[in-house]
């Protein structure tokens, strides 16, 4: 058995059994050699001190009480397996057991970049194909990425098999939204970097979930929230853009019930403000299910 199937296999171990799951998620951290400088997006990407970004994310995550973290794509800038590696080895460090998916960075150069990468640290593993169940009622999956215009477009590969999950909740994680979210940004003046190619054919897959389904992705370097039937998805701000962020999701499940909260931590530091604000959905959210259909609690939640 790989290092990373077997921490596939500690995870499991030492989650199971309970009704609550936390993580701490991390999106476009775009890691990148040093002396790269700095991009524009939105706001400002700061790639020049990707690096700092990332080690003081990951050290207040370990602060706050985190075991777990999920990465949801462009980990590396430059799709190298060097600055992937990098970038999964500080994670490491902190000592969080993670799952990480590919971004459209990363698979610029080669799909299989985050497996290489990840085959090398024991405490990463690279999520698709094989759904994890990290909680008797929870069950994580997530996808690989394949392009062939450099990163430009992608469409996802190796869609996973969630039609045997007997577990109530799905946790689909991938870097690009199954519900598109072009019309949101472009009514709120952002830029939108594009869809999954086969988007239609990854939402159907995600959706042979007879349960509720629970979607996380990053790649819009913007919080933003959408609902559609049994689906919640959850878009996560990046942390190489304003506002250099990291997410603590908590879910807690009860029979025929469950609740997702979300809470947008800013990494300490002097950052340059924005000129644009990309934050669509509140810092703090609560979202139950009732009914087999989602719903905002509480005034941090937003439909």
């Amino acid at each position: 058995m790989s290092m990373a199937r077997h921490a596939a296999g500690q995870l499991l171990a030492d989650s199971a059994g309970g009704t609550a799951f936390r993580l701490a998620v991390l999106t476009d951290i775009h890691l990148s050699a040093a002396g790269t400088p700095d991009g524009i997006w939105n706001n400002p990407t700061l790639r020049s001190v990707s690096s700092q970004l990332l080690s003081q994310a990951v050290g207040e995550i370990a602060a706050a009480g985190h075991r777990h973290a999920l990465v949801l794509g462009d980990i590396s800038d430059d799709g190298s397996q060097e600055m992937i590696g990098a970038a999964l080895v500080a994670i490491a460090e902190a000592g969080l057991e993670t799952w990480a998916v590919p971004g459209n960075h990363d698979a610029a150069q080669d799909p299989h970049a985050l497996d290489i990468a990840a085959e090398r640290v024991s405490s990463i593993v690279a999520l698709h194909s094989q759904p994890v169940r990290v909680r008797d009622s929870i069950t994580l999956a997530g996808t690989g990425l394949r392009s062939n215009d450099d990163g430009q477009t992608c469409e996802a590969v190796n869609l996973p098999d969630v039609t045997a999950i007997t577990s109530q909740t799905l946790l689909w994680a991938g870097h690009y939204p199954l519900i598109s979210q072009k019309a949101a940004l472009l009514a709120a003046g952002l830029r939108y970097p594009g869809d999954l190619r086969n988007l239609q054919q990854a939402r159907a897959a995600a959706e042979k979930h007879a349960g509720p389904i629970v979607v996380l992705h990053g790649h819009l370097h913007t919080a933003i929230t959408s609902l559609d039937g049994k689906m919640l998805q959850l878009g996560f701000p990046a942390m190489v853009e304003w506002p250099h962020a990291w997410t603590d999701l908590r879910i807690e499940t009860s029979p025929g019930g469950a609740t997702v909260r979300t809470a947008i931590r800013s990494v300490a530091g002097n950052w340059p403000q924005p000129t644009r604000n990309t934050l669509l959905a509140s810092t703090e959210q609560t979202w139950q299910l009732a009914g087999g259909r989602w719903r905002a609690a509480g005034a941090g939640g937003r439909s």
